[in-house]
């Protein structure tokens, strides 16, 4: 009882001195009292009964109640006899003070015997009796009492609020149930989830919420609670307002006030998102699994040894059959066993690339067990597996496509290789090639010039730039000198012949010009996105399309990947027919092709090529490998689709490319030649060489000499160094040339001669390429002009 405020209210003063000593010499320091009749009295020497006490003013610690704050105030002991003072209830239960001093434990002294116990204590709600007459351990006892259950009903308080605010403010349904299923309490997040306020909820039973089997299936788990005494937590699957959920509910039993259980506490917690993704996962790694073993490209997986590929721990039988090894055989090998010595030299590149970007795509040459050669296109994902790095590997075999790819590029050599940039465009001026220098010189894109007229914006000059166009379109050529600017707007100047490209009908289907400047061309990077973790997530990260049919061909499946082909998400896509994906015109080539496949035996890993559709209706061309499956008694059908719009595009490039060339050697005036550096020996001449020197190629190729025996004495040994690269001229300082051909019919033609080095990728010369104009009438004209 230490430091407390007492009020003490009695009507006699000797009696409120007792008390005052009483509490002064008890263990209830320090205590102040508040003497509310008489705060500041003396007591005399006698009292009323002519009693003898001590004289002088009182020793005890008595204070004037006007400075009291009742906020503070512990305890009133106050007369029976002051009950209904009205001057003291004014004070005690005035406006402000009667929600406060209702709650203060009060200890009424009366004479009333009635109210005595064997403790002559008496406990009547917050009010305590204490009957005269009485001892000081009596009072010093009774204050014990007031005190103490003053605190057990502050602390009872003081819990009840704690739960109360944890109840309204929980996330999950919470809910008081008894024995007969009606509802006792429900909290915010329960009437929520019902969609029930509170208050209409209390009162209602399990089977006005619940179907009868749910609800019965819960009652007997609450009354089990119940009647044990023992919680218990349990999973179930509920049916509320027409909608599945899972449940994880925890019941404890509630004791009444009596102490017997006759009711439970519930805590539901909603994880139907859970058991929803355990399901689906739990389905798709059986599908998974059937995509990796009837999959038709090659996939492995090993792991990672000291930065290298480790000993294969997984491959498909299109790896088995593709290499000739059982899979026993392959488990006891790993990806260098199998490859050659040319690959093997990339592998620590390729390994640096994969633990810097997770990913890494590359070309490779592998073996069989007969010893064929086989060259592949190898996509490898890194990835952590039991807390081990681990690789896997999707390959596809692309040596006919290699073959077609290498024969197209040797066609190409001349152009590539050449040190001036060189542009193609078509008719209306749309780009449609250029080369490596053309990219290095001027830093654009072909898709960004892919528009009529589109490379104007690399003239300074745009007026001078769509004059030359024009110029070219109209079936004309263009030769001179003038400032151009890159894509960061630099102005150099540029030397340009442009020519126009004319079929056999003479009509003009494309644009080509040559400038001085060129570059490497940058390889062509196929990005082929794979791999996930083992089975599970195979399907989502490779970079192919996936997608299942079922036997009605309806598509039961799609990966991420989907999206980026063909933009369909999976949930727009799920359900819909194949035929969604393949547009129509096309869809009666493709069924053939199902149809076959489906009626014959194919091997694993056949692939073929058709057309897709995509959400905005473009189309583009697709290679697809299938395979059928049976899963629960089910046929499926596997695609693994490709988008092949690059690869068909190159192709289209290379033969128009060709094409081009040959349609540009052929039509265009000047001649032009291809020589061996090394031996001298020509292995190009185009047909418009017979119109300058006056001869047919055959005579040159008879005579290979005879085309500078017929240049003129004065300027043979010039036209020699320079076609030649004998004068020592540079790339970067290379000049034209005049010189004049004698003709076998005694006529003097004037040539302006271009030459220059073509330079392969070990930095050699291996080609050297010239060009001739005719400038005799203006070499002419500038004679005439002189003479004048």
């Amino acid at each position: 009882m230490s430091g407390t405020n007492i009020i003490l209210a009695m009507d006699n003063d000797t009696e409120a001195l007792k008390i005052n000593q009483i509490l002064s010499s008890g263990n209830c320091r320090p205590l102040t009292l508040f003497n509310w009749k008489n705060p500041q009295w003396e007591i005399s020497n006698s009292d009323k009964n002519g009693q003898q006490v001590s004289s002088g003013k009182s020793t005890a610690n008595l204070v004037d109640t006007t400075s009291l704050d009742l906020d503070s105030v512990d305890l009133i002991i106050m007369d029976e006899e002051l009950q209904e003072n009205l001057e003291l209830k004014t004070f005690l239960e005035g406006p402000n003070n009667i929600n406060i001093t209702y709650n203060i434990p009060r200890i009424l002294i009366t004479s009333n015997s009635d109210c005595k116990d064997p403790e002559r204590i008496d406990l009547k709600g917050n009010q305590i009796c204490l009957s005269r007459p009485y001892n000081p351990r009596e009072l010093l006892l009774t204050v014990e009492s007031a005190f103490y259950k003053k605190n057990m009903e502050l602390a009872l308080k003081e819990s009840e609020d704690q739960y109360r605010i944890l109840i309204e403010n929980a996330d999950d349904p919470i809910a008081m149930i008894n024995y007969h299923g009606e509802f006792l309490l429900v909290n915010k997040s329960a009437a929520i989830f019902f969609s029930c306020e509170e208050e209409k909820f209390l009162g209602k039973t399990m089977w006005e919420i619940f179907p009868q089997k749910q609800a019965d299936s819960q009652m007997k788990s609450i009354r089990t609670v119940i009647e044990t005494g023992a919680g218990r937590v349990i999973e179930s699957k509920t049916v509320i307002k027409g909608k599945e959920y899972y449940f994880s509910t925890n019941i404890q039993p509630m004791p009444l006030k009596n102490g017997e259980i006759g009711a439970v506490q519930l805590i539901a917690r909603d994880i139907t998102p859970m058991k929803k993704v355990q399901n689906a996962l739990e389905k798709s790694e059986e599908k998974f699994r059937e995509v990796f073993n009837n999959a038709n490209d090659g996939i492995s997986l090993h792991h990672v040894d000291n930065g290298l590929p480790g000993n294969f721990c997984e491959v498909n039988d299109v790896v088995c059959q593709r290499l000739g090894y059982t899979k026993e055989e392959l488990l006891l090998m790993g990806p260098q066993d199998i490859i050659n010595q040319e690959t093997k030299k990339k592998m620590p590149e390729v390994m640096e690339k994969l633990s810097r970007d997770k990913r890494a795509t590359f070309e490779a040459v592998q073996f069989t067990k007969e010893g064929e050669l086989i060259t592949t296109e190898i996509s490898n994902h890194l990835f952590d597996l039991q807390g081990k790095e681990m690789i896997m590997s999707i390959s596809r075999d692309i040596s006919e496509r290699k073959k077609s790819e290498n024969q197209l590029l040797r066609i190409l050599a001349g152009i590539e290789g050449t040190g001036d940039a060189i542009g193609i465009a078509m008719s209306d001026g749309s780009h449609f090639y250029q080369n490596k220098s053309f990219n290095k010189l001027f830093g654009y894109k072909v898709e960004e010039l892919n528009i009529p007229m589109g490379p104007v914006k690399l003239f300074k000059d745009k007026e001078l730039g769509r004059y030359i166009f024009q110029t070219i379109m109209n079936g004309n050529n263009w030769d001179g000198e003038l400032e151009m600017t890159d894509k960061s707007e630099r102005i150099f100047p540029v030397h340009i012949q442009a020519n126009a490209i004319k079929n056999k009908n003479d009509s003009v289907i494309g644009l080509i010009y040559v400038l001085d400047d060129i570059t490497e061309r940058k390889r062509v990077e196929y990005a082929l996105k794979t791999s996930e973790e083992k089975f599970r997530n195979l399907a989502q990260t490779a970079v192919d399309a996936i997608i299942i049919i079922d036997c009605e061909e309806k598509i039961v499946f799609s990966n991420s990947s989907l999206e980026r082909i063909f933009d369909y998400r999976e949930e727009e896509i799920l359900g819909e027919y194949l035929e969604t994906l393949i547009p129509q015109r096309h869809m009666e080539d493709f069924q053939v092709k199902l149809d076959f496949f489906h009626q014959h035996a194919r091997e694993m890993g056949n692939v073929f090529e058709s057309f897709g559709l995509r959400k905005d209706g473009s189309e583009f061309p697709l290679e697809m490998s299938l395979n059928t499956w049976k899963a629960e008694g089910d046929v499926y059908t596997t695609f693994i689709i490709r988008d092949i719009t690059q690869r068909k595009l190159n192709e289209f490039k290379f033969k128009m490319r060709e094409d081009i060339f040959q349609l540009m050697a052929h039509n265009i005036e000047e001649v032009f030649w291809i020589i061996d550096p090394l031996t001298g020996q020509i292995l190009y001449m185009n047909p418009a060489y017979k119109k300058i020197w006056g001869q047919n190629i055959e005579t040159l190729y008879q005579n290979p000499r005879s085309w500078i025996e017929s240049m003129h004495p004065e300027d043979k040994e010039e036209f020699i160094s320079y076609i030649f690269g004998k004068n020592g001229r540079t790339i970067k300082h290379r000049e034209n040339i005049e010189c004049r051909v004698l003709r076998p019919d005694g006529e003097v033609r004037w040539i302006k001669v271009r030459a220059f080095p073509v330079i392969n990728h070990n930095k050699e010369i291996y080609r050297r390429i010239g060009i001739a104009t005719d400038i005799t009438k203006v070499r002419n004209l500038e004679n005439n002009r002189k003479k004048e």
